[in-house]
Order: C-alpha cells, then sequence, then structure tokens
C-alpha cells in the first residue's frame, strides 16, 4: 500500500493529492460549526475579506485542503533537496499531510495553518546556512518570514529562539546574525502598522498584542482517551526512527549532521507550540507535524518490515476515519 509512496515520481505526486483529498473528505458531507479564533488583526483581515468574496462556506476547506497538500510538497522538497533521508520519495509529504487531517479541527482553514507556511519557509532558508557564502541574508529572511508569520499566530515568537539556536549549529556565533534576526522580524509588523495607521485601525492593533501576554503558556494537553488511541501509535514510530536516525548520524555529511539537528530542534519548538494553543492543542499540531512528519516517513520509506509498516498507517487511517465519521 506503501509503495506508491516510495518513489518521488509523478505518479507518486498524484497519489499524495488523491490521498489528501479523500482523507480530507469528511469535512464536505459533516461540517463543522467551530469557527476560527481569530487573535490578531492581520488573521481578521484575511478571513473577512474570504468572508467577503464568499470563500467561507464551500470554498474554506478546500483552500485548506489545497495549502496543506502544498505545504507537504514543500516539506518533501526540503528533505529531498538536501538528503536529510537516505532514500528520496514523498514520505515526509504523506505524513505532513497526516498529520494536518488527524482530527475534524483540523480540516478547517486557520490562522495557525497558514502561520505554518512561513515556518517551512524558514526551515527552507535555514537549511541553507551551512554552505552559504552570505548566511547573514538568509538569517535576515528567515527572520522576515518568522515576522509574517507572527501577524498571523503571535504564539510563533518562540520561533525567533529556534532561528538564533539554528544559527548556532549551522555556523557559528555572530552578533550580527542575531541582531538582524531580531531586527528582521519587526519588518513585516511595522509595513503592517503603516496600514492601520492609515486607515485609522492602529489602536486595535496595539491592543492585540495584549493577548499574547495575558495568555496562558505551556498548557495541559486536554486530549481523551479516544482522541490519543492514534498516538500509541505515532509515538513509537517517532522514538523507533530517532533511534535510526541516531545510529547512522555519524554516517551522514556534516550538512545533513546539522540539518537533522536543527530538525530535532524544530520538534521541540513544536512539543512548545502544542502546549501555548490556548483554543485547542489540535491547532498547535500543525506546526509538530512538519518535524514530525519526517521523523515518520524515515521509518517507512524503508522497505523491510513491510507488512507490519501497511498494518500501522492503516491503523491510523482507521483512526482518522473514526474521528472524522464517528466521533464528529
Amino acid at each position: 500500500m506503501l509503495e506508491i509512496f516510495r518513489s518521488n515520481s509523478l505518479f507518486s505526486i498524484l497519489g499524495l493529492l488523491l490521498f489528501t483529498v479523500l482523507i480530507r473528505l469528511s469535512i464536505f458531507f459533516i461540517p463543522l460549526p467551530l469557527e476560527p479564533a481569530l487573535h490578531t488583526p492581520f488573521a481578521e483581515l484575511i478571513f473577512d475579506w474570504l468572508e467577503e468574496h464568499k470563500l467561507f462556506a464551500f470554498q474554506l476547506p478546500v483552500l485548506a485542503t489545497l495549502l496543506v497538500f502544498l505545504q507537504g510538497l514543500l516539506v518533501n522538497f526540503i528533505s529531498d533537496a538536501h538528503d536529510i533521508l537516505y532514500k528520496r520519495s514523498v514520505m515526509p509529504g504523506l505524513f505532513y499531510v497526516l498529520l494536518n487531517s488527524l482530527y475534524p479541527e483540523q480540516l478547517l482553514l486557520s490562522p495557525q495553518l497558514l502561520a505554518n507556511t512561513f515556518v517551512i519557509l524558514i526551515l527552507y532558508r535555514l537549511c541553507y546556512l551551512y554552505e552559504s557564502e552570505r548566511p547573514l541574508f538568509l538569517v535576515f529572511d528567515a527572520a522576515i518570514l518568522l515576522g509574517i508569520g507572527l501577524l498571523l499566530d503571535y504564539d510563533l515568537i518562540f520561533y525567533l529562539l529556534y532561528i538564533l539556536l539554528s544559527v548556532l549549529f549551522m555556523t557559528s556565533f555572530n552578533i550580527r546574525f542575531w541582531l538582524a534576526a531580531i531586527f528582521g522580524i519587526f519588518i513585516p509588523a511595522y509595513f503592517l502598522g503603516v496600514y492601520f495607521f492609515l486607515t485609522d485601525q492602529l489602536g486595535d492593533f496595539l491592543v492585540s498584542f495584549q493577548y499574547s501576554i495575558s495568555k496562558s503558556y505551556l498548557n495541559p494537553i486536554g486530549i481523551t482517551w479516544v482522541e490519543g488511541v492514534i498516538w500509541f501509535i505515532i509515538i513509537p514510530i517517532f522514538v523507533f526512527s530517532a533511534i535510526a536516525l541516531q545510529i547512522n548520524f555519524l554516517r551522514n555529511k556534516v550538512k545533513t549532521r546539522r540539518i537533522q539537528l536543527i530538525i530535532i530542534l524544530l520538534q521541540v519548538f513544536g512539543v512548545i507550540s502544542v502546549l501555548a494553543e490556548n483554543q485547542m492543542y489540535v491547532f498547535g499540531l500543525t506546526f509538530l507535524s512538519i518535524s514530525l512528519s519526517i521523523f515518520m516517513a524515515n521509518y517507512f520509506i524503508r522497505s523491510q518490515r513491510k507488512i507490519l509498516k501497511d498494518i500501522l498507517f492503516i491503523l491510523m487511517i482507521v483512526c482518522i476515519l473514526y474521528y472524522h465519521f464517528i466521533r464528529s
């Protein structure tokens, strides 16, 4: 069953597109009353535009599905372009889509899903740091991308530390890199602030930052046993994959080793994002899915124990279908 995804051919990409549509199909049969929580003026601006142009009902799940598919392709491209795994395939994209379709709430377009595009692009830029002749520009690019993502979800402020630590792993300590990162994240906010000033909405823009100050962080994950069943499959897969990566770590090129280190670091920040999510933990899973999809792909990409891996994959699909069609 998984064999089709163990290559990166056009047929595999078409298979990934079909999988994305099918795994997220329930939203068209069982509409959710839940609406995304908008805590930033920029997110409100985007979703108000979508509603104004009649894209908020049927078309919104279509946009979410298309976005998840494109994000999965980008994660896949990063993995292949930098030889993060020992074989090129669409497995990272497959598990990115799967992890962003676990629960019905993830089928909706949300500010977190939009912001995750910029987190993926941050990883994309940071992967080039090791061999770059101008690393300062890459750090600055990553900071601007983070600044745009921050306008959609203020919780991404954590990822400034991720950029700074990644720079240490990929290059060396340089105060100019850190200053460029800190300066870069404010540029998108400055230009958006100018827009709100010209439209007489600057007060609302400044007040919106109070939410980030007053909200609670590192919340307990409110997950039921039924919702947690699928994680009894995912977590062991992650553990075995991490062990396999550690065993082969020193056999990789230096660049690959350093990229794997910043992906492990991204996993840590993904967990923090889940804990920092006040609305519902499932919206924080989108940030965790980037690194976790690569770890899961590393486990399933090998052809050994095919039957076991097919069974585990089918069990995850069964859990997802239960969450989408029965439990919802």
